[in-house]
């Protein structure tokens, strides 16, 4: 009997080992693939800087109309965005995914045609961001 306990507690541990593998070389290929994505956001960002010219000068054009610096903003705010999901992408930080986050909320804030209410909603939402910066993070890795 003690010989069949024996077998199945090594069974038990060759499982485990098997199951510990599967789990490292899961989180190794995570690891790869937030590498891929973070280099075709990179090239994104690149392409998006690059394509930045065509509406500069449309904004020189129609600088003195309403809304004509609000739109070129919109493009800026959208590639600084995506330049903080890339950090966020490379390093995994509470403080960066803050920073995404508050830049999210503040495009939507200035750039979109929002009411009052939707205004205060953001300044609580960026409150409530520095305030869990502030007094909550401890520790700077998400991990």
């Amino acid at each position: 009997m003690e010989g069949i306990f024996l077998s199945n507690v090594h069974w038990r541990n060759i499982m485990t080992e098997k199951l510990e593998k599967l789990k490292q070389g899961y989180a190794n290929l995570s690891e790869w693939l937030e590498h891929i994505m973070a280099a075709i956001v990179l090239i994104a960002i690149v392409i998006a800087i690059c394509s930045l010219w065509a509406p500069f000068k449309e904004f020189l054009q129609t600088r003195s109309e309403s809304g004509a610096f609000l739109k070129y903003m919109a493009s800026v705010f959208d590639i600084v965005i995506g330049i903080e999901f890339f950090k966020l992408l490379c390093k995994p930080r509470k403080d960066t995914m803050l920073e995404v986050l508050m830049f999210v909320i503040a495009r939507h804030m200035i750039i979109e045609h929002t009411t009052a209410f939707e205004n205060l909603l953001s300044i609580v939402a960026i409150s409530i961001l520095i305030i869990v910066d502030r007094y909550f993070l401890k520790s700077k890795t998400l991990n």
